[in-house]
């Protein structure tokens, strides 16, 4: 599947050796190992559970336990497992989208050498 065509609501297989190009929530699967340092910089890899496992497993109001994560994040690398996700979140919306968006708005801006300055218009 081409990643342009995943839309939120998307059901998507994930296996090991996978880029994930957008943001999901993990709904079925076996032994799923994500390595997240390209997203959060944390080079510990991270093992998902589905969303009913991690709900079952977490007490309202209670913090969130990386024990019970559900969460995948685009940008992250599947290391084991095989499973299925729900789209959350694509493109620019999703968490390596808004990073990269992020990085382009903190960029220096290159101004026209032609459009003279507000100060030599003057």
């Amino acid at each position: 599947m081409n990643i342009h065509d995943l839309v939120v609501g998307d059901i998507m297989h994930i296996e090991a050796g996978d880029v994930i190009p957008v943001d999901a929530v993990l709904v079925d699967g076996y032994n799923i190992v994500c390595d997240e340092s390209a997203a959060t910089g944390e080079s510990d890899s991270v093992k998902k559970v589905p969303a009913d496992v991690a709900l079952q497993s977490t007490q309202p109001g209670a913090k969130f336990n990386r024990k019970y994560d559900p969460f995948i994040l685009s940008g992250c690398k599947v290391l084991g497992g095989v499973g299925r996700g729900i789209v959350t979140a694509v493109g620019v919306n999703s968490y390596h989208g808004r990073t990269l968006m992020g990085n382009f708005l903190l960029a220096p801006r290159h101004h026209n050498s032609n459009t003279p300055s507000p100060e030599r218009r003057a």
